[in-house]
């Protein structure tokens, strides 16, 4: 019988990493520089390089996506507090991808961000709001898309089918109603690892009070530790799919780029909308004049300052790895993994 995660779900090292994940090292050497200015210029440096061998990889043979919730958000967490709204939350929309890729002369699926709107539901966050506006507001400011099983049964795919899932953090995260056994002793997704930065183990095995509004510490519980593969850096997957770390949202969030015909696309939630990355062209309220008299160049989503400076970089790192919007090379081809969509923003998809 495998191993469970009964305890304290960071009490180990998980199991090998598989030959379908191939290390990356451009940007080590940028990350342990000192100075957080220097940093800063040394990641946008090597961000190129790497970006280039990612793009030199391929295209992923598919990408199909789907809406999982739409939820309310502190203004002043999403967009840093710089937005002039009155309105107390914004309405953010979270969503999956699935991405198929050659790799090892086979094609491997993967499932980003599969969230489970039900089980977030127990976060602290969203269990205090809840108690704060009841249930019936609830319903009306929140609304669930669609689930896990319901977008993979829509696409034809059969749970079995998927190799692995990432989410680009661990926040309101809960992999137990995939990935751990049910009654009949078998996961839903049976045949699935979830890929995950050792830093994001860590937070869970003990979690700093400001962290822990956001995270559900029994996420893994029951989860078969060969089930769970911690990383320590940026790997490719096959053609044209890269888990690339960036921290400072999460000590162990990272970011997933895939390639397409249009080039590279970067999906986390370091900022929840193509503004947060071009803040000096938003039209949202305060967001332009902020960015002007600031002098930076990104919004943090600001849900958590574990390492806010490094959270900028990762920023820089992330527009740096997107290809271009075609006929509008000033926005990047970035996804939020929860994407505003309350107030409008300016750019939907990297899209005017």
């Amino acid at each position: 019988m495998p191993e469970l995660i009964a305890a304290r779900p960071c009490e180990y090292r998980a199991a090998m990493i598989p030959a379908d994940l191939v290390r990356c090292r451009e940007l080590d050497e940028a990350w342990s520089t000192r100075s957080a200015g220097a940093r800063l210029d040394a990641v946008r440096r090597a961000g190129r390089t790497l970006r280039d061998r990612i793009l030199a990889g391929g295209a992923v043979r598919s990408v199909r996506t789907a809406d999982i919730a739409t939820f309310p958000y502190p203004t002043k967490l999403g967009l840093q507090g710089v937005a002039a709204t009155a309105a107390p939350y914004l309405l953010l929309r979270s969503r999956m991808h699935l991405v198929e890729v050659a790799a090892g002369g086979r094609t491997a699926t993967i499932l980003v961000n599969p969230t489970d709107p039900e089980r977030s539901a127990a976060a602290p966050y969203a269990a205090r709001l809840a108690d704060r506006f009841g249930a019936t507001a609830r319903r009306l400011l929140a609304r669930v898309h669609t689930t896990v099983e319901q977008a993979l049964a829509g696409w034809g795919i059969a749970p079995d089918a998927v190799d692995y899932i990432t989410f680009d953090h661990l926040h309101a995260q809960d992999v137990r109603g995939l990935l751990a056994p049910g009654p009949g002793g078998r996961a839903y997704l049976a045949n699935a690892r979830l890929l995950v930065q050792q830093g994001e183990l860590d937070a869970l095995a003990h979690l700093h009070p400001l962290q822990a509004e956001w995270y559900i510490p029994e996420c893994l519980l029951g989860v078969p530790a060969d089930r769970i593969v911690a990383l320590d850096g940026d790997y490719l997957i096959g053609g044209g799919f890269a888990l690339v770390r960036t921290p400072g949202h999460t000590a162990g969030n990272h970011t997933l780029v895939l390639v397409t015909a249009r080039g590279a696309w970067t999906v986390s939630e370091n900022g929840i909308c193509v503004d947060a990355y071009v803040p000096g062209l938003s039209q949202l309220r305060g967001v332009a004049r902020h960015a002007r008299d600031r002098g930076v160049e990104c919004i943090l989503n600001a849900s958590t300052r574990e390492a806010s400076l490094d959270q900028y970089t990762s920023m820089v790192l992330e527009k740096t790895l997107a290809s271009s919007v075609p006929d509008h090379p000033e926005l990047p081809q970035h996804l939020a993994s929860s994407e505003l969509v309350w107030p409008k923003p300016s750019f939907r998809d990297g899209v005017h």
